[in-house]
């Protein structure tokens, strides 16, 4: 058992640190149920980790090899789990089965040194390198996912203390393999000299959690903002937020001229669809619209939901030369797609007024213009595309 006094303060911080942030993922799993899926992983990484932790206590230099070898793998495993719940958190790409292939070749490596007596210094490379897989991957991931919705500014400062945890274990495996290392500062728990090493875990268990309690606020105030911008119906952006963005673009068109084009198009007798099938028909033929308009633009074209049946598509870097085939294509794709309701067919037909921004409009000027194209193309019979009018 440790004898020191000062370590076996620390490592009895670590572990009711471990205990304490475990409770709380466990509380946010049931019964808050706050992003229970990967707050279930958070929770058992802190578990492991704890258990990892609670286990060098019993380190001494008679240990047994079952209780270094659990030691070792229930503090790469809570690594590997933090990853597992960013991953879960943020819905990216699961790396599971290749960390369990990396986690099991060390797994063997592990056992197969032990067996073998090996020198500490080889197992203390061995943890570095694996800890420092898991937790650059979790730290990539992290940066990546909050980048994506709040910048490259806050993604680096939620993220910064995840990698540096990941230096940290790279810089001791640099270290262990210098030679002449004395071990004792970088592997073992039982003495004086690990002192610092036991700061280290408890540095590395307050910013682990602080990370990933980072990552889920980020991620519910992602939440919140997708429901203030989306069209809950359609999945759609908003009227809201499609009007800011089209203030966006026209910023952009009067610094740097970059040409944008608008379409706005209602679905043509859509109330009879409502009268004649049920609301729920008409939802039906919303969702399909959205669908089949997101399928037919460019990725870097907007598609929103404007109001009722009413869409406004925005097309960055489109001029007015390309804009009446784009539109004609469009109006052509609705008109061959039916859905059918409860065997009933429902036709998806149009009107759309397009228009491309041009000098001294203004963006609430050009939708006015595409409103008044739009209705013409309903007194023209429906299902057609008209240009705007500009006077």
């Amino acid at each position: 058992m440790n004898n020191h006094p000062e370590s076996e303060l620390l490592i009895s911080f670590i572990w009711l640190l471990t205990v304490v942030a475990g409770i709380a993922w466990g509380l946010m799993t049931q019964p808050l149920r706050i992003a229970p899926k990967a707050s279930i992983r958070f929770f058992f990484a802190n578990l492991t980790l704890g258990s990892g932790i609670y286990l060098l206590t019993l380190h001494t230099a008679e240990s047994e090899l079952l209780t270094w070898f659990v030691a070792d793998l229930a503090i790469l495993c809570s690594f590997m789990l933090i990853g597992w719940g960013i991953q879960q958190l943020f819905k990216l790409h699961s790396t599971a089965a290749r960390d369990s292939l990396i986690f099991l070749v060390t797994a063997l490596l592990m056992l197969f040194a032990h067996l073998q007596h090996p020198h500490p210094i080889f197992l203390g490379i061995l943890f570095s390198v694996t800890a420092t897989v898991f937790l650059y991957s979790a730290s990539r991931n992290n940066f990546q996912a909050i980048q994506k919705d709040f910048g490259s500014v806050a993604a680096c400062l939620m993220s910064a203390p995840l990698y540096a945890v990941t230096l940290i274990f790279l810089v001791r495996a640099l270290i262990l393999s210098w030679p002449e290392t004395e071990t004792d500062a970088f592997v073992a728990t039982y003495t004086v000299e690990a002192i610092p090493l036991l700061w280290c875990y408890v540095i590395l268990t307050l910013t682990i959690n602080i990370v990933m309690i980072g990552g889920a606020l980020a991620r519910l105030v992602a939440k919140i903002r997708q429901f203030a911008e989306r069209d809950q119906l359609t999945g759609l952006w908003n009227r809201r937020a499609v009007l800011k963005k089209l203030q966006e673009m026209h910023l952009l068109w009067q610094k740097q001229q970059q040409s944008y084009s608008l379409i706005l198009l209602d679905l043509d007798h859509f109330k009879q669809i409502n009268d004649s099938l049920g609301h729920d028909a008409g939802d039906a033929a919303l969702r399909r619209c959205a669908t089949t308009l997101s399928a037919v633009v460019r990725t870097q074209d907007l598609v929103s939901r404007y109001g009722g049946e009413e869409f406004l598509l925005l097309f960055p870097g489109v001029t007015a030369v390309e804009l009446p085939l784009i539109a004609e294509k469009i109006r052509a794709t609705l008109a061959g797609c039916q859905l059918i309701w409860q065997n009933n067919p429902i036709e998806l037909n149009a009107s759309l007024g397009y228009i491309t921004v041009y000098p001294g409009a203004k963006a609430e000027h050009l939708l006015t213009l595409a409103d008044k194209a739009m209705y013409q193309a309903k007194a023209e019979g429906r299902n057609k595309a008209c240009p705007a009018m500009i006077s």
